[in-house]
């Protein structure tokens, strides 16, 4: 009767082993599935007043685009057109001695803002359509402008504007290892062909001292998804955060700040490790084999 409850305990240890090493097996294999919240790039948004400031609207269509419109402004002036179901709006400012300031519109976000030249044009990429917005001259009181799709090749000498969406994630914000770090950077809506882009990583801690720069370069076709695996990170336990410029077409630049925390592996999760946990299996079967010698060799009494 004592062998058959020694036996139906051990029985009972090795289920328990057994269940609980399946269990961590599928613990193990869901984790990997799990999917953080999306954080979009910090491009900047549009001023609340900027389309409220614009004095005048020109609403173009695609067909208008095709041929060409030219106009001569001589007020803060929006030009909006309709492509892909998507509004966006170029807009006029600041006309100055052979320049104005250009804004482009999308999705309620500025995403460039610069000055133009007389006699100079940039063309923005928007999905497969390029589209051109040319200063023919300019005054502090008016300016002649032209837009209108470009249907050659982009010169290679050209100014433009690559549009598509571009976002950044971490695969987690509580790390234990730094190797563990792991940023997902998703680049959608390009315009035609593959583009080259350098992403940076930089390191800092709340001091803003910086561990870590790295530098990447890839070509990018229309969707595409870019894993950065840090490998050789090497930094202490403390709060940090992740910054990832993007770098495209003329001096485009798009930047990510993610934070996250790397802490030391609590007692708990040590007990999770593959190693530690096989480690404590093997103990348990030392343990049950140990009892089942005892058993066939039991300590005669003296």
């Amino acid at each position: 009767m004592k062998n058959t409850g020694k036996e139906k305990i051990t029985g009972l240890i090795l289920k328990a082993i057994i269940i609980t090493l399946v269990l961590f097996l599928i613990k193990q294999a869901y984790a990997k599935e799990l999917t953080p919240e999306v954080v979009t790039t910090t491009i900047p948004k549009a001023a609340a007043n900027i389309l409220e400031q614009t004095e005048r609207f020109y609403e173009i269509s695609e067909r208008s685009l095709e041929i060409g419109y030219n106009a001569t402004l001589d007020t803060n002036s929006a030009f909006q057109t309709t492509i892909n179901q998507k509004n966006r709006y170029i807009i006029a400012n600041n006309f100055s001695e052979d320049s104005i300031n250009l804004v482009f519109i999308s999705k309620g976000e500025t995403l460039f803002n610069q000055k133009l030249k007389a006699n100079n044009y940039i063309i923005f990429k928007i999905d497969d359509l390029n589209l051109q917005f040319i200063l023919h001259s300019a005054n502090p009181k008016s300016a002649k402008v032209e837009l209108k799709l470009f249907k050659d090749k982009i010169p290679e000498d050209a100014d433009y504007f690559e549009l598509f969406d571009i976002t950044v994630r971490l695969a987690e914000q509580e790390i234990y290892q730094a190797t563990d770090l792991t940023a997902i950077t998703e680049f959608t809506n390009f315009g035609e062909g593959p583009s080259d882009v350098r992403l940076t990583y930089s390191i800092k801690d709340k001091e803003g001292r910086e561990f870590y720069t790295g530098i990447d370069e890839k070509r990018v076709e229309t969707e595409e998804v870019v894993t950065k695996n840090f490998n050789n990170l090497k930094i202490p336990n403390g709060q940090y955060i992740l910054s990832t410029t993007i770098s495209y077409g003329k001096n485009q630049e798009a930047t990510s700040e993610e934070s996250f925390t790397l802490k030391p592996i609590p007692k708990i999760r040590l007990l999770k490790q593959p190693t530690i946990f096989i480690l404590i299996v093997l103990i348990a079967l030392t343990l049950v084999i140990f009892l089942k010698k005892r058993e066939r060799n039991p300590v005669s009494e003296q």
